[in-house]
């Protein structure tokens, strides 16, 4: 399985581990989890040295050690954290709050240095230059989307489960186990299901999937009296089987790059994950009005988002194609690069 794929099985089955945890005490599950994850990390990862690919007349080659940015990782993080404190605090003070207010004026005010910064640094924490590449620019817009959506079902699904259907904290963490179950079988099957029709329609079939989930759990079956395996359970699997196709095509964008480029485009994918994800629950909040335990009603508000945005990353995944390397001249390279990131 790839590292996508696994990270996906990973970030999907996070709601059944935290329920569970939930029943116990969580605060004693994160550091066993961590310190087994260090050990294992020096035994198993490889150990690789720089690799090559000849003199580029300008820029880092990769392999080369880059330059820290951390003005530029200053602004990117600073912008981020306002925005999303700023639709927490909306939920919590309303949208017209002075709080409210000043973090959006916070986040504003950091784009046009975070911008002329990008511009002016050797080697930025965000390079524009990537952006030349269409289908990478799509890539980051649709996992930016994607993730947008990524936590918001199970984290609207959560309050379904404990509060109108009344099960513990454990049993509503067991009550998702058939998401990762399908994102699990759907990613040891990517590649071969990449191969028959092709990236760019595996990518919009998976967001249409993703999206599909939140639209069954709409349906009038949804409510507070359904039935778990009819009004649920397909949701589950579809907005597994949409991760599971997602997000390997649209992470592989960045084997589109030339090999100097690739570590910078990973990171740039993942920050828009990051990222996303964090607008994505902040957004949940405004939409759900903050409350621990909140209706029926502002639960299908979170499914109407979360089914929007999936649609929208589906619209991306239609414009990338991960088969075929842009030219290296497009985005500041020389020559043909040998490399292809899997």
């Amino acid at each position: 399985m790839s590292a996508v794929a696994a990270s996906a099985v990973a970030a999907s089955a996070g709601p059944v581990a935290g329920g569970l945890l939930a029943a116990s005490d969580w605060r004693r599950g994160q550091s066993p989890a961590v310190l087994l994850a260090w050990p294992a990390g020096l035994r198993l990862l490889p150990r690789t040295g720089p690799v090559r690919t000849g003199p580029v007349p300008t820029g880092p080659v990769y392999g080369e050690r880059r330059r820290l940015d951390p003005l530029g990782t200053l602004l990117v993080l600073l912008g981020t954290g306002c925005l999303t404190t700023a639709c927490v605090e909306a939920a919590d003070r309303g949208c017209g709050a002075p709080a409210t207010l000043g973090f959006l004026a916070v986040d504003l005010v950091m784009g046009a240095p975070a911008v002329a910064h990008v511009r002016r640094h050797p080697d930025p924490a965000v390079d524009p230059v990537l952006f030349r590449t269409r289908a990478f620019t799509a890539a980051t817009l649709g996992l930016r989307s994607y993730f947008l959506a990524y936590a918001a079902p199970i984290l609207a699904a959560t309050p379904l489960f404990t509060g109108a259907w009344g099960r513990s904290s454990a049993r509503a963490g067991l009550s998702v186990t058939p998401w990762p179950l399908t994102v699990l079988v759907v990613s040891m099957l990517s590649g071969r299901i990449v191969r028959a029709p092709g990236e760019r329609t595996t990518a919009v079939v998976g967001g249409l999937c993703f999206a599909a989930g939140p639209v069954w759990w709409l349906l009038p079956a949804g409510g507070d009296g359904a039935h778990y395996a009819v009004g649920f359970i397909p949701g589950l699997v579809l907005t597994g089987v949409g991760v599971g196709l997602y997000q390997p095509v649209m992470f592989s964008a960045a084997g589109l790059l030339p090999a100097r480029q690739l570590s910078l485009g990973s990171g740039v994918l993942m920050m828009s994950r990051q990222g996303g994800s964090a607008l994505g629950v902040a957004a949940l909040v405004v939409i759900t009005g903050g409350a621990a335990r909140p209706g029926l009603d502002a639960l299908r508000a979170g499914w109407v988002f979360t089914a929007v945005t999936a649609a929208l990353a589906a619209v991306a995944g239609a414009a990338v194609r991960t088969g075929v390397r842009s030219d290296p001249g497009e985005i500041g390279g020389s020559g043909t690069d040998p490399l292809r990131h899997h």
